[in-house]
C-alpha cells in the first residue's frame, strides 16, 4: 500500500463515525494531498521523463507534472517487445493501443533500432510478463510560446527558453500542452511529484516525518470543513478549529524539515532505488542532450 493511501486510511480511521456513514470521499482526499504537496513547489519534486502524444493540437501532461525542464518533438521509429509478451495481453493497455494499433507509423523495428548512428529516444513500458520498447527519432527542441515563458510551469533553466527560430511552438497550461501543430510525439523531461510503482502520488519521506504530519492535519481540517458545509456533522466545529491550528503549526515544521531532507541518507537511497526500478525512458544516443 502506498503511503498516500495509508494516510487516507489513517484519516478515515480518525473520523470513523463519518467514514462508516459513507460521508468521506477517497478521491477528494487524494486530490487534497496532491494540492498540499504542490504547496511546497520543487522542494518535493523529482526529475521524470515521459512521451506526450499531441492530438488535435493538445496533449495531456502527467498527473504529477510540476514544471518543464525540456521538450523535444520527435518521430515514431518503431517498437520491440519481449518474446513472452503476447499482443492479446496488451489490448487493454491505453499506451500500447495509442502507439501501435491506432498508428500506421509504428512497425516492429528490430534490428533497425539497434543503429546507434541515429539519435534515438527509447521508452520502455512494463507489463506483467515483460516490456515493450518504443523508439523515437529526429528529436528537435521546441520553441516556447511567450505565454509559457511567464509561467511557473517552466523551469528557469529550461532548454526550450533559448529556442528562437523553430516554427513549432508549445504552451503549458495547467496539465495541458497546447501546440501549434496538429499531431506529434513530444518527449519531455520535467520536475514532478514522486510516484509509486502504480503511478500514484507518493509522499516524500522527510527527516522528522513533518511533511506527512502536515498533510494529515490538512486532510483532517479540510474534511471536517466539508462535513460542516454539507450539514453532515453537527458539533464538529471544535474539531475543525483544533485541526486547523495543528495544520498551521505542522506547515512551518514541514518547511523546516524539507530543508534538512537533502542530507537525509534514507531519502537519497529511496530516490536512487526508485530511479533504478522505474526507469521508463532512456536515451540510446544521449550525446545530443
Amino acid at each position: 500500500m502506498s503511503n498516500t493511501i495509508a494516510l487516507i486510511e489513517e484519516v478515515k480511521n480518525k473520523l470513523r463515525k463519518y467514514s462508516d456513514s459513507g460521508l468521506l470521499d477517497d478521491n477528494s482526499m487524494y486530490r487534497e494531498i496532491v494540492l498540499g504537496l504542490k504547496k511546497f513547489g520543487n522542494s518535493v519534486c523529482e526529475l521524470h521523463e515521459a512521451v506526450i502524444h499531441v492530438k488535435n493540437g493538445k496533449g495531456e501532461l502527467p498527473d504529477n507534472f510540476s514544471s518543464l525542464s525540456f521538450a523535444y518533438l520527435c518521430e515514431p521509429l518503431g517498437y520491440e517487445k519481449d518474446s513472452n509478451v503476447e499482443v492479446h495481453d496488451l489490448q487493454s493497455s491505453y499506451f500500447y493501443t495509442e502507439r501501435v494499433e491506432n498508428s500506421t507509423s509504428w512497425n516492429e523495428c528490430s534490428p533497425c533500432c539497434k543503429d546507434k548512428e541515429e539519435k534515438v529516444i527509447k521508452e520502455s513500458l512494463y507489463f506483467v510478463d515483460g516490456k515493450v520498447d518504443f523508439y523515437y527519432k529526429n528529436p528537435v527542441l521546441l520553441k516556447l510560446s511567450t505565454k509559457s515563458l511567464k509561467k511557473n510551469a517552466i523551469n528557469a533553466d529550461c532548454r526550450n527558453r533559448i529556442v528562437r527560430d523553430n516554427p513549432e511552438v508549445i504552451d503549458i497550461n495547467a496539465r495541458t500542452m497546447n501546440a501549434n501543430f496538429k499531431e506529434g510525439y513530444v518527449y519531455i523531461n520535467y520536475l514532478g511529484l514522486p510516484v509509486d510503482e502504480d503511478g500514484k502520488i507518493e509522499i516524500p519521506e522527510t527527516y522528522n516525518g513533518e511533511l506527512e504530519k502536515y498533510l494529515e492535519y490538512r486532510l483532517l481540517s479540510e474534511t471536517t470543513l466539508d462535513l460542516m458545509g454539507n450539514n453532515d456533522a453537527a458539533g464538529i466545529q471544535s474539531l475543525y478549529t483544533e485541526y486547523r491550528r495543528l495544520e498551521s503549526i505542522s506547515l512551518k515544521n514541514a518547511v523546516n524539515d524539507l530543508k534538512m531532507n537533502a542530507i537525509n541518507p534514507n531519502e537519497l537511497r529511496r530516490r536512487f532505488r526508485r530511479l533504478t526500478r522505474l526507469e521508463a525512458v532512456k536515451y540510446e544516443a544521449g550525446t545530443w542532450l
